[in-house]
């Protein structure tokens, strides 16, 4: 009885195959075809019988390498050593009669690690009644893939036993419309996933809602996440293959929250920093600064040097702060690579300027040999490279009691554009224990562990340096003996400068002598910032405005032009960048032409970036080097006395305006809201609404000669133009007051009116200011 019912289980199967328009295959460990369904011979021409073993091989492939290439990569998949891809693909089989047909296949791989590929034709859809999938005997088979096909309302007319297996409902359960009531709690969500894979599918139109995968309620009320292949069917259906991807999505969102979380650290790291920098600096450029100005006083031997220790002292905490920023931006990839032209013979004698003082104060010589062929100009980034030489040039003497340092510079080849640079440190020092050599770049390492406390240093200088070079694209390499000395070889890419090629730059006389004598307004919030710029600059003669935030830096550049603005980055209130984006555009043309220079203790490249695109002209660091602040100074504030001229042309020839005609005064309503930010907004933006109303009234009414709506208008509208101080409207809108009031002398009413929107631009205008401020406060 139980062989009976397996023969008509079987023959069942058979029959179910045949009425199935699909090329199912199954295919063992040696790449023996083992099994070919039915239906096969009405797609392709051959019998079923006629293609297994190698047969279906040697018949459907229309070449050789194709045939061994599609059999290696399936008996790689049964033999475990490729993983199954579960998306669909096309390939083309030879037909019997000797055209192709186009079948879509889709690969799985069934219990005794048996290989099965379902094909659809799609070369054209062939009509039918209903699609049958496979037989039960393969179907079962499959256990992480759900086959279904739909009819064009989107009721399950078949699916694949395996629907149990991956989801716990037994098939007849999710037949018909049972499907959308049963995998999903929100029926409206279900209705739109029905409704866009149905554009999808018969108009090729893709919807807002991701058909692709999608959340599904199992049996057991867990969910699981179903990745879809959807492709069109004959007679109105589709077939819509599963794939169980719920470990790939734990898998991915565990990496999205790992990935957000490290991101976060690094972003509460680099902003802890950057405060800790910011608040750390601003002491410290007192201390440098007012040294600076100490030190050009008439000053005692023995007083001089104490000051030039504390200014060497400081200058080396400035640096140490530096370092650690640039490391921190270095490992968070966010330090970028400049590509300028520069000297190079200039930036290595500069550095050996700055350092033969350190040299001659430990009794060492100090050596710079630079060959001939190298070339003088060349594009790159010369403030990363002179950064390089100053910590390795610096090491070197750190570590250096007696004997010398020696710089060499050489090139080791080139090209048209470009040539292969080499430098080395080479020094007389304490060197390197063996043992330590490769560990001297790693951070806050030394070659011994009493290094720091006898020289000094955190061990950062290597690691910024090895860091730069790689971004650079560069080499660094060390040797080192114990006991007699150390030497860096860097091989770095350069590219020439042809338009300049070998332009040798000369030096111009500097003098900081002069008196500057210009008007400067510094924007600056730190009390000791004040005092250390405003005493630097009134040596200079020049004439000081302070203003303490970015609001009130604003409101003083309305009232006065300045030749200057210095204006700090990061203020409370309102910040450097926001004050120069107000003076640059909404204040007048006479104040967009104002320079303003950038004051920052450390600005990364996205915020130089930001303070020019706001309208900042230049920058200058804090502490300032009195030379620095002279030449921009000087640049920027030389053409004040053309700046002036070119107004006063700009104003009729009248030479003594240097300062913008104001429409409105709200001294009034200062006075009677005591300040009140929140009444004076409320005050600005009703009277902006009533302007805009009366010249509703004005433009639809002057043209029906409607006088009383017009007086009326008017009338309504005196008191506030009294309220702000708009002196140039009153006497307009009292004539015509009286003219709309009595119709007489109206001749002149449409000039007047015309007058009346003219100046409003400018009270306009002026008052969308004072919004703006008085909405940052």
């Amino acid at each position: 009885m139980k062989k009976s019912t397996e023969i008509e289980k079987l023959k069942f199967s058979e029959l179910l195959l045949n009425k199935v328009n699909l090329i199912i295959i199954s295919i063992d460990e040696n790449g023996q075809v083992t099994y070919v369904s039915p239906a096969t011979e009405n797609i392709i021409g051959y019998n079923a019988d006629n293609l297994l073993g190698e047969q279906w091989w040697n018949l459907t492939f229309f070449s050789k390498e194709e045939r061994q290439l599609s059999k290696k990569r399936i008996c790689e998949i049964v033999s475990g050593k490729t993983k199954i891809n579960s998306k669909p693909y096309d390939r083309k089989l030879l037909c019997k009669d000797g055209s192709l047909k186009w079948i879509e296949w889709r690969d799985s791989i069934g219990v005794d690690n048996i290989f099965v590929s379902v094909g659809v034709d799609i070369t054209e859809w062939k009509k039918t009644e209903e699609i049958k999938i496979q037989s039960d005997t393969i179907l079962n088979s499959v256990e992480s893939t759900m086959l279904m096909v739909s009819n064009r309302q989107g009721n399950i007319i078949f699916a694949s036993p395996s629907v149990e297996k991956m989801l716990g409902y037994p098939v007849k359960d999710i037949m018909g419309n049972k499907w959308w009531k049963v995998t999903y709690e929100n029926q409206q969500e279900a209705l739109q996933v029905k409704e866009a894979i149905y554009n999808y599918v018969f108009f090729n139109k893709k919807d807002f809602i991701d058909i692709s995968k999608r959340k599904i309620k199992t049996a057991n009320g867990d969910y699981k996440w179903i990745e879809w292949q959807i492709s069109k069917g004959s007679n109105g259906t589709y077939i819509s293959i599963g794939t169980d991807i719920t470990q790939r999505i734990a898998i991915e969102i565990e990496l999205k929250k790992a990935k957000e979380s490290a991101e976060q650290s690094l972003k509460v790291k680099n902003e802890f920093l950057a405060n800790m920098s910011h608040e750390i600096r601003t002491p410290l450029n007192a201390i440098i600064g007012f040294t600076d100005l100490l030190l050009e006083t008439q000053l005692t031997i023995e007083q001089k040097s104490h000051l030039e220790t504390m200014r060497n002292s400081g200058e080396i905490l400035l640096s140490l702060i530096n370092n650690v920023l640039d490391l921190s931006k270095l490992e968070s990839d966010k330090l970028k690579i400049e590509e300028i032209p520069f000297n190079l013979n200039k930036s290595f004698n500069n550095i050996l300027k700055l350092m033969k003082l350190r040299a001659d104060e430990k009794g060492i010589s100090l050596d710079l040999k630079i060959e001939p062929n190298i070339p003088i100009q060349v594009i790159g980034d010369p403030t990363r490279l002179e950064q390089i030489l100053l910590n390795l040039i610096g090491n070197a003497i750190k570590f250096t009691n007696k004997g010398s340092v020696q710089v060499t510079l050489k090139q080791l080849s080139e090209t048209q554009d470009s040539s292969e640079i080499y430098f080395e440190v080479r020094d007389t020092g304490i060197g390197i224990v063996s043992n330590k050599i490769n560990t001297v770049f790693g951070a806050f390492s030394q070659a011994k562990s009493d290094t720091s406390r006898i020289y000094g240093g955190t061990g950062l200088g290597l690691t910024i340096v090895k860091k730069l070079i790689g971004l650079l694209n560069g080499v660094i390499k060390v040797e080192s003996k114990f006991g007699e000395g150390s030497v860096f070889k860097i091989t770095l890419p350069l590219k020439k400068d042809l338009v300049n090629g070998n332009l040798k730059e000369v030096e111009q006389e500097f003098s900081m002598d002069e008196p500057l004598d210009l008007s400067i307004l510094l924007v600056e919030d730190n009390k000791t910032n004040q005092l250390l710029a405003k005493t630097r600059l009134e040596r200079w003669k020049c004439k000081v405005d302070i203003a303490n935030n970015g609001i009130e830096g604003v409101k003083k550049a309305q009232q006065k032009m300045y030749d200057l603005i210095l204006m700090d980055i990061q203020m409370p209130v309102m910040d450097g960048y926001e004050a120069t984006k107000i003076i640059k555009n909404d204040i007048s043309k006479k104040a967009s032409r104002v320079p303003i220079i950038a004051m920052t203790a450390y600005a990364t490249n996205a915020d130089i970036k930001r303070a020019k695109d706001s309208g900042m002209n230049n920058y200058i660091f804090k502490p300032f080097k009195p030379r620095e602040l002279y030449a921009i100074l000087e640049k920027y504030g030389k053409p004040s006395k053309d700046r002036i001229l070119k107004y006063a042309i700009d104003n009729n020839g009248d030479a003594e305006i240097t300062t913008e005609k104001k429409h409105i005064d709200l001294k009034f309503l200062y006075e009677e809201t005591q300040g009140e930010s929140s009444i004076l907004i409320l005050l600005i933006e009703s009277f902006l609404m009533d302007y805009e109303e009366f010249l509703g009234v004005v433009n639809k009414e002057f043209k029906k000669k409607n006088w009383q709506a017009l007086y009326r208008a008017t009338h309504k509208i005196k008191p506030s133009v009294d309220m702000f101080g708009i002196s140039e409207m009153e006497p307009i809108i009292h004539s015509l007051t009286s003219k709309f009031k009595e119709e007489k002398q109206l001749e002149g009413a449409g000039e007047l009116l015309n007058s009346c929107k003219e100046i409003f631009k400018y009270v306009k205008e002026e008052l969308l200011i004072e919004l703006k401020l008085l909405k940052n406060e």
